[in-house]
C-alpha cells in the first residue's frame, strides 16, 4: 500500500494573498483541518490550519486581511509513491496531524491525515479478510480454529467433509470434549508449533500441523486425512513403477526408440537410440528432433496424426526401417514415438513381402482400372478423434474374420476407405479387392456385372463369356457400395450367393463355388427401406452381421486440422507448391462450418484453396465463395439431402443475383467467386430464367 492509496485528493489550494475570510470558508466547506498554501507557480510553500485561524482572530485580525503572515511554513510532506511502512514511521515521529502529498516537482496532489491512515488500514484489513476467507473456504485441507479458552470457533468446508461433522454442531464446544485424542494445551499456553502430528479426529486418521494464533489468542489446526496421502503416495508409486518399466522395456529393445512432445522436442530416448546417434542421453533430451535426425517425418506425424510403420528412410546415407506413431490424448496429439531398426530383422522380410504385394496390386489396378492407386490401410485413415480411433481398432479386429460387414454413414465420411482398409488388414489381402457401385451400373447390366455370363448368353455377348465381379473376387473381398440402390430382383440373387456360396453365370446352367467376403456400404436408412418394402429384410440381416457407423466430420472437429495438413502435403506434391499452414481466419471458418459433405467436401475445399493460394499459407480469400460469404448462401445445415455432389443445386436465384451485382455482370468473375464452372453458372442462370 502506497501513500497514493491513503491520501485525500482534489483538495482546494489557497494562496498567500487570499484573505482570512476565504480561508475560513474553504475550511468549513471542505471540513478539513488544513489546506495547502501554494505560490503563483503552484509549488507548496506552507499550510493553513484551523489553529492558524484561531491565532489570527485572537490577535485581532480582520477577515479581509491576507493570510500571508498567518499560515505555517513548516510542512510535513510525503511523495505519492511512498510505501505505507515509511509513512507510518514518519507519522509516529511527528506531532502534526496533517501532511501534504506532493509529486516529484513539489506540486500538491492532496493531503493526508492520521485518520486517512486508519481508514486505509481498515479497507486493507477488510480486503485481506475477504481474501483469507476465500482461501480458508477453498483449501483442500481441513482447518479448525479455536480461541484462547479452547473453544471451537469454526471449521472450514473441507474439514467438515473429512470429519463428516458440521460447523453448527461444533461451534462453541470445547475442543477436548469433541476431540479428546489431541491436546492443545502446549500450543495455547506455551505457543508451541506442532508439525506432522498423527492422530484420530472423529475416528478419522489424520496428519496435523498446529500453530498458535498470536500470543495466547488461540490456535489453528490444519489437517489432512491419511487416506488421501496414501492414495497420492500409491499413485506416485504406480507412476514411478510405470515409468521405470517403460524405460526398462525401451532399453531392452534393440531398435532405437525415442519420444517427442507436441513441439517436437525429444523427451525420452533408449540406450539403443543413444548408440545410434552417437550421443549421451542428456545431449539428446529436450533437443528439437529435426536437429538430431535428418529427414525426420515425426513433425508430419505431429501435424497429421498419421501413423507410419516399416517405412524405408535414408539416415546418414544408409537405408533404415522406420516407424512413427502419434500419441493422442482426449482427441489431441500430444507427442509421437519414433522407432529405427538398424539391424537385420525379420521385419525386413515382411517389408519385402509388402512391396511385392503392392507391386501385384499395382499391376492388377493397371489392368482392371487403368489407374495406379495404391492400397489403403488403417494407418492412412487420418483421425485423432477418440470415437473414430475406437472404430478403427474394432474394424481391425473384425477384419481378421470372414463375417459380412455393413458400413453406414453420411456421404463423404470415408466408407470406401474403411472397406479397403478392412480388406488390407484381413487374411484375404493377397487376393483381389473388387468394388461395385450399385448406384452407378445400369440395372439391366447389373446382373451380368455381378455374376458374369456364359458364351452366347445374349446378343453381343463376348465370345468365351466374361467373369463377373463375384468370380473375380473369389478368395478376396467384394465391396458393394451404395447397396441401398440395388434392385429388388438382384437382392434375392445376392442373398442366394451369401447363403449357398455358389452362383450361376447368366446363360449358364453350371453352378460355380465361390469364397468371397462381402462388405456393403450405404448412406441411406436401410431400416426404413426394409419397413417400406424397398429392401429385403432377410438380405439386410445377412449383410448387417457387423455394423460400423462412420462419424460425420461435424461431430469430430478435432480431425479437421490433421486432415488439412495431410491434404496440403499431397496437393503440394501434385501442384508443385509449398503451402505449409493455414491462417487463423481460415482455421476459424473451417472449424465453424457444418461440413455436410464431410471429409470429401473438406478435401475439395482445400484443393480449391491451394489452386488459388499465392503464399506459403492458405488465406481467407482462397476459400470457396460459400464459405467466405455465408450470408449469400442458403442455410446449408437446414437443407435436407445436401452433400458435395449436389451442393451447386443449392445456389439459389438470390445468391446468383447478388454475385452478379457484386461482379458487375462479369460471368467469369462470378463463376470464380462462387467456385463453380462457367458452364454450370450458365446452366443455373438458364434454370432461373436469368439473362
Amino acid at each position: 500500500m502506497l501513500m497514493s492509496d491513503m491520501m485525500t485528493r482534489d483538495v482546494p489550494l489557497i494562496h498567500p494573498k487570499d484573505n482570512l475570510g476565504q480561508g475560513v470558508a474553504l475550511l468549513r466547506w471542505t471540513k478539513l483541518d488544513a489546506l495547502p498554501v501554494v505560490d503563483e507557480e503552484g509549488l507548496l510553500i506552507g499550510i493553513f490550519t484551523k489553529s492558524n485561524v484561531l491565532d489570527a482572530f485572537l490577535a485581532g485580525a480582520d477577515p479581509s486581511e491576507a493570510i500571508l503572515q498567518y499560515f505555517t511554513r513548516q510542512v510535513v510532506t510525503v511523495e505519492a509513491d511512498t510505501p505505507y511502512c515509511e509513512v507510518e514511521q514518519r507519522a509516529k515521529q511527528s506531532s502534526v496531524g496533517t501532511g501534504v502529498v506532493i509529486d516529484k516537482e513539489g506540486k500538491v496532489l492532496g493531503i493526508f491525515t492520521k485518520v486517512d491512515m486508519i481508514m486505509a488500514l481498515f479497507r486493507e484489513a477488510e480486503q485481506l479478510a475477504v481474501e483469507l476467507n476465500t482461501v480458508y473456504q477453498a483449501m483442500p485441507n481441513g482447518i479448525i480454529v479455536v480461541d484462547r479458552n479452547n473453544l471451537i470457533l469454526q471449521i472450514n468446508p473441507s474439514g467438515e467433509k473429512i470429519l463428516d461433522m458440521r460447523q453448527k454442531a461444533l461451534k462453541g464446544r470445547l475442543f477436548n470434549s469433541v476431540f479428546s485424542s489431541l491436546d492443545l494445551s502446549g500450543v495455547l499456553n506455551q505457543s508451541q508449533h506442532l508439525v506432522g502430528v498423527q492422530t484420530q479426529l472423529n475416528q478419522v486418521t489424520v496428519i496435523c500441523n498446529i500453530s498458535p494464533l498470536g500470543e495466547g489468542s488461540g490456535a489453528v489446526i490444519v489437517f489432512q486425512a491419511l487416506t488421501d496421502f496414501d492414495q497420492v503416495s500409491l499413485e506416485l508409486d504406480s507412476t514411478k513403477r510405470l515409468y521405470e518399466t517403460l524405460l526398462t522395456v525401451t532399453n531392452i529393445a534393440y531398435e532405437a526408440i525415442f519420444v517427442v512432445d507436441d513441439q517436437g522436442r525429444i523427451t525420452l530416448v533408449n540406450e539403443a537410440a543413444c548408440r545410434f546417434f552417437g550421443k549421451r542421453e542428456k545431449e539428446l533430451l529436450q533437443q528439437p528432433v529435426e536437429q538430431v535426425m535428418e529427414n525426420t517425418r515425426l513433425l508430419r506425424t505431429l501435424k497429421t496424426g498419421m501413423a507410419e510403420t516399416n517405412e524405408i528412410q535414408v539416415i546418414h546415407g544408409r537405408p533404415y526401417i522406420v516407424s512413427r506413431l502419434p500419441i493422442v490424448r482426449q482427441g489431441k496429439i500430444i507427442g509421437a514415438v519414433g522407432k529405427i531398426v538398424f539391424q537385420k530383422l525379420e521385419e525386413a522380410k515382411e517389408v519385402a513381402e509388402r512391396l511385392a504385394q503392392m507391386d501385384s496390386e499395382l499391376k492388377f489396378y493397371k489392368e482392371k482400372a487403368g489407374a495406379t492407386k495404391l492400397a489403403i490401410t488403417f494407418n492412412q485413415i487420418v483421425t485423432v478423434s477418440q470415437n473414430m480411433r475406437c472404430l478403427k481398432q474394432e474394424a481391425e479386429v473384425a477384419a481378421r474374420g470372414s463375417s459380412t460387414i455393413m458400413l453406414t454413414g453420411e456421404s463423404g465420411t470415408g466408407k470406401e476407405l474403411f472397406a479397403e482398409a478392412i480388406h488390407q488388414a484381413s487374411p484375404r489381402r493377397k487376393s483381389h479387392y473388387v468394388k461395385v457401385n450399385c448406384a452407378a451400373v445400369p440395372e439391366n447390366l447389373l446382373e451380368s456385372e455381378f455374376f458374369g455370363y456364359a458364351s452366347g448368353a445374349f446378343t453381343g455377348a463376348q465370345r468365351g463369356g466374361k467373369a463377373g465381379k463375384i468370380a473375380i473376387a473369389n478368395g478376396g473381398t467384394l465391396f458393394l457400395d451404395e447397396i441401398g440402390d440395388m434392385s429388388f430382383n438382384l437382392q434375392s440373387k445376392l442373398l442366394r450367393v451369401l447363403e449357398h456360396k455358389s452362383f450361376e453365370p447368366v446363360g449358364s446352367n453350371e453352378s460355380l463355388e465361390v469364397d468371397v467376403r462381402i462388405i456393403a456400404a450405404t448412406n441411406k436408412d436401410l431400416v426404413r427401406k426394409v419397413e417400406n418394402g424397398d429392401f429385403r429384410s432377410d438380405l439386410y440381416y445377412r449383410l448387417n452381421v457387423i455394423n460400423f457407423h462412420l462419424i460425420p466430420l461435424k461431430d469430430r472437429l478435432e480431425d479437421i486440422i490433421p486432415l488439412v495438413h495431410v491434404f496440403l502435403e499431397r496437393l503440394n506434391q501434385d501442384f508443385g507448391k509449398q503451402i505449409t499452414d493455414v491462417s487463423p481466419a481460415v482455421l476459424k471458418v473451417l472449424l465453424s462450418h457444418r461440413w455436410p459433405g464431410n471429409v470429401r467436401e473438406l478435401k475439395n475445399v482445400i484443393e480449391r484453396a491451394v489452386n488459388f493460394a499465392s503464399g506459403g499459407r492458405l488465406e481467407l480469400e482462397d476459400l470457396p465463395f460459400y464459405l467466405r460469404e455465408q450470408k449469400l448462401e442458403v442455410s446449408l445445415s437446414s437443407t435436407k439431402g445436401w452433400n458435395l455432389e449436389n451442393a451447386h443445386e443449392h445456389l439459389d436465384k438470390e445468391t446468383l443475383e447478388k454475385a452478379l451485382l457484386k461482379m458487375k455482370g462479369n460471368k467469369s468473375e462470378v463463376a470464380r467467386l462462387l467456385g463453380i464452372s462457367r458452364s454450370w453458372l450458365y446452366e443455373k442462370m438458364r434454370r432461373y430464367d436469368m439473362k
